[in-house]
């Protein structure tokens, strides 16, 4: 099921991960964008990219993107293949524009327990698998470079119960506090390591608070997204975070 929140933000639970996603705009709109885009019962394909610039421009080539993706799920492609027609369709547009975009695209099947990724010039999302961190050494150029997609394969990760993936876009990164200093990915990293076994919800919101607290609820420069995902705990099981100590 999925549940939609103020048009920027959105859970859902399907396949038996758990997702919660937000999006935080530097404008009235902006040109970040996330997706969960069920595929049957046993998969889940999601996406997160962000649009050179912000404001409606950037909106309004997002949305297009979106659509694209949308229509390439449909007819049953590989990731490979979707981020190929992407590149091909909405990167030939952005082109024309002079726009790029960045996007990050996983596959979660449930089947196998079997995350696959791909990206686009997009930061590669990040692993928490009990005291362990996993970067998938995903690279590829942005969309709108080149005619199609130049990139690493397809990264596999087998997903054990309890697991936590971190998606984000560099705003989330570079929001800044009165000191100019960035939030920064080891504090990202930090907060989720210790919070491993809250729920995706309840860590989206741990995380949003913790951003708002070094910023001081300041307005940023760029639009913030942060996507989070939880393999479901079997039933039975215990969650081995640092919470869990």
């Amino acid at each position: 099921m999925s549940l939609d929140i103020g048009g920027k933000g959105k859970q859902i639970i399907h396949a038996g991960i758990q997702g919660a996603g937000c999006s935080i705009p530097a404008d009235v709109e902006g040109g970040d964008f996330f997706a969960f885009i069920p595929l049957g019962e046993d998969q889940l394909i999601i996406a997160i990219g962000d649009v050179m610039g912000k404001g409606m421009r950037a909106a309004g080539q997002m949305k297009e993107l979106c659509t694209i993706l949308h229509a390439c799920t449909r007819k049953e492609l590989s990731l490979l293949e979707i981020i190929n027609q992407l590149a091909e369709i909405g990167g030939k547009r952005l082109h024309r524009a002079g726009s790029f975009a960045t996007l990050c695209l996983i596959s979660y099947e449930q089947q196998h327990n079997c995350l696959t990724c791909l990206s686009a010039g997009h930061p590669s999302p990040v692993i928490f698998s009990g005291r362990n961190i996993h970067v998938p050494r995903v690279r590829g150029v942005a969309l709108g470079f080149l005619e199609e997609y130049q990139g690493t394969r397809p990264e596999q990760v087998i997903l054990s119960s309890g697991d936590v993936v971190i998606l984000y876009t560099d705003g989330l990164l570079e929001a800044r506090d009165a000191n100019g200093q960035n939030y920064g990915l080891n504090r990202l990293k930090e907060i989720v390591a210790a919070n491993t076994c809250l729920d995706a919800v309840e860590l989206q919101e741990v995380i949003l608070n913790d951003l708002f607290t070094f910023t001081g609820c300041r307005q940023q420069r760029d639009d913030v997204t942060l996507v989070i995902l939880k393999k479901d705990l079997e039933k039975g099981g215990e969650c081995h975070g640092d919470q869990g100590k």
